[in-house]
């Protein structure tokens, strides 16, 4: 799941099948708005 919200990128993955969350925060754009073209 990616979230985008205030020019951050936040996402969120479940890794193995221990119930633990990955979460990764950082300053980014949606890709459609050409973010990564700058």
């Amino acid at each position: 799941v990616t979230l985008y919200a205030k020019g951050l990128v936040c996402e969120a993955d479940s890794l193995g099948s221990c119930g633990y969350i990955y979460l990764a925060i950082y300053p980014g754009e949606p890709p459609e708005t050409g973010g990564m073209a700058r």
